[in-house]
């Protein structure tokens, strides 16, 4: 099976192929809004690479988020564009449950976390053990506080994805007691792990449904001031 799957939540743009003789990653270190530039000529170049065309792709695969708009957008309309015009099924996956899906078998909790900016981060947790994933906290828009209650039965706490390193500090000021570990991941862990449950998820529940996009998990910045200019001028049409 000829799987093609992208990971473009983070500044990282991330594409991998795998086919029945060929696996490879290629990864390109760009603000999210070169994706857009690097995402089409990356899967050309890895098609020719493996001797097999577009067309011979039988599933897409894509992280939906969170993680940047700008990334989430353009990875999932690209994606969504080649499934359409090749006739082949899309799905999309957790970016977090994908980070924690690279850690190794680990005796505590797993919580992986992406920056969202404005002091905020993209926040879930999960158990990692030799039966799979489990997922402990759902995929949050938060602060550490938000994993309070969450990591509290727990010794160990390892903490991965783009932002660990400097997240971790702040779980270490809440939980002077606890062991908290920094894990880095690499690109081609990204892109197996994404292969592995995109395919798992494939295989249980079929492609997605035409109509899901990104998850953001909170409004864009254009949206916000979007909704503010439009309260501004109903208040003034009342006050007139």
């Amino acid at each position: 099976m000829n799987i093609l799957v992208t990971d473009t939540s983070a500044q990282a743009l991330t594409v991998a192929l795998k086919t029945d003789s060929f696996f490879e990653t290629r990864t390109t270190e760009s603000r999210s809004l070169q994706h857009s530039e690097r995402l089409v000529p990356t899967v050309v170049e890895l098609c020719k690479d493996a001797g097999i065309e577009t067309k011979d792709i039988d599933l897409l695969a894509c992280t939906r988020g969170p993680g940047s708009f700008t990334g989430l957008r353009i990875g999932m309309a690209a994606f969504k564009g080649m499934a359409f015009a090749l006739g082949k099924p899309l799905v999309s996956v957790s970016t977090l449950e994908v980070l924690a899906s690279c850690v190794p078998c680990f005796d505590g909790a797993v919580v992986t976390v992406i920056d969202a900016k404005k002091q905020r981060w993209y926040l879930a947790a999960f158990e990692r053990g030799s039966e799979g994933t489990r997922r402990i906290m759902a995929d949050t828009d938060g602060t550490e506080a938000d994993l309070v209650k969450v990591i509290e039965p727990y010794g160990n706490v390892l903490v991965t994805g783009p932002d660990a390193e400097a997240f971790a500090p702040k779980l270490r000021d809440l939980f002077a007691e606890k062991t908290i570990i920094v894990d880095k991941i690499s690109s081609k862990a990204v892109s197996s792990a994404l292969l592995e449950l995109a395919l798992r998820k494939y295989e249980t529940d079929g492609a997605d449904d035409i109509g899901q996009g990104p998850v953001y998990l909170r409004k864009s910045d254009a949206e916000i001031a979007l909704e503010e200019r439009q309260r501004k001028e109903s208040g003034e049409k009342g006050n007139g």
